[in-house]
């Protein structure tokens, strides 16, 4: 073969191959390339994420999420073909996919942050009107520890509530409410059952009441105890001539059954001896007749039915004395009053003066001012 003929055929193929590559190119070219759609998804995830779609709009977050991975993976397998070979179509449409989901689970998670935030805005009222009722109607009762607590976790979990809700994170706003809903709920129903138990008796003592009012209308002092209110009165002649703020017991709701339970008495009783001076430790100090006729009767019957232990003793020592002012109730069952008050009283009144001991002289739904609970 001449040089000729060889240069020709030389000429031809390097025509044919330069001919091949530009068809390549210009194939390669006209096809779309997923650039643009994958980075158009990947912005739209992250403005939706900056919307905490993953919070509120977790389903369509995690979705759009996946996809979008999925996308990636094609994109790089594709990639490792031939390039005449490459389909891009199916990484095109699953980023386009990915972005509108996650544009979807912006708005979604938008709408529900508002309406959370609108939500938490009116459980905030709603628990502050429940924190507000237990501080007003419960919170000076001699409640049980557990009730206690559950009240101060309500308070606790609410306060961290309100504090997420101030840094933005409704989602853990809305679980630390729950949590205080939870504990409010239990508290104040726990409560509430306890004053309507209470108040069962309130036939009784406004019987009491209104016969120890009736026996002073003769002239005579008569000593009247309010032990919700923690009011002492001396009426004479049917009115109030005096009245003090008092103490009791801790356990001062609970009917007083046996020593030591730090209950303090309801029922009929009288004055039996006045201390001075060394004759008590409390400045002064009024000893009752407790307990009287009542209480040993009922005393023997909470023994037959197995209420109260066999060898529980029934009590005794049950005074009006000084010492008080504390602001809580802290004697073993007495009645507590400031050292000027006691000092008052003790002029006013004197031994076999009657003393009355109630729960309450007003029905509950006056000593609650209407609140309904």
């Amino acid at each position: 073969m001449n040089k000729k003929k060889i240069k020709w055929i030389t000429v031809i193929f390097l025509s044919v191959v330069f001919l091949v590559i530009t068809v390549c190119v210009i194939i390669v070219s006209q096809r779309k390339q997923p650039n643009d759609d994958l980075r158009f998804a990947r912005e739209a995830l992250s403005e939706a994420k900056e919307a905490e779609a993953d919070v509120y709009s977790e389903t369509k977050y995690k979705q759009a999420t996946q996809i979008y991975e999925s996308a990636m993976k094609n994109w790089s397998r594709e990639n490792d073909r031939f390039i005449l070979v490459r389909d891009y179509g199916s990484v095109i449409s699953s980023a386009q996919k990915a972005k509108k989901i996650a544009e979807e689970s912006r708005e979604e998670s938008i709408a529900k942050a508002d309406d959370l935030s609108k939500n938490v805005d009116a459980a905030f009222v709603s628990m502050e009107k429940k924190i507000e009722l237990y501080n007003k109607l419960f919170k000076s009762l001699p409640i049980p520890r557990s009730v206690f607590d559950a009240h101060n976790k309500s308070k606790m979990f609410f306060s961290e509530s309100k504090i997420a809700q101030g840094n933005g994170k409704l989602k853990d706003a809305e679980i630390l409410f729950k949590k205080a809903e939870i504990y409010a709920n239990h508290a104040n129903a726990a409560a509430a059952k306890m004053l309507r138990d209470y108040f069962n008796d309130y036939g009784r003592w406004k019987s009491l009441a209104n016969d120890a009012i009736a026996a002073s209308r003769g002239g005579n002092k008569v000593i009247l105890v309010d032990k919700v209110a923690h009011i002492l009165y001396v009426y004479q002649s049917g009115k109030i001539i005096r009245s003090y703020d008092v103490e009791f017991g801790p356990n001062w709701m609970a009917h007083k059954e046996q020593a030591g339970d730090k209950a303090t008495p309801e029922g009929n009783y009288h004055i039996t001896s006045k201390k001075a001076g060394g004759g008590t430790g409390y400045n002064k100090a009024m000893l009752l007749d407790y307990p009287n006729a009542e209480d040993r009767a009922h005393f023997a019957q909470m023994k037959r039915q197995g209420l109260i232990s066999k060898r529980a003793g029934i009590g005794n020592l049950i005074e009006i004395h000084g010492n008080g002012g504390r602001g809580f109730d802290w004697t073993s069952g007495c009645v507590g009053m400031r050292d000027r008050d006691i000092d008052d009283l003790y002029r006013v009144v004197g031994s076999g003066t009657r003393v009355t001991i109630v729960g309450s002289i007003e029905p509950l739904s006056t000593v609650t001012g209407g609140v309904d609970f």
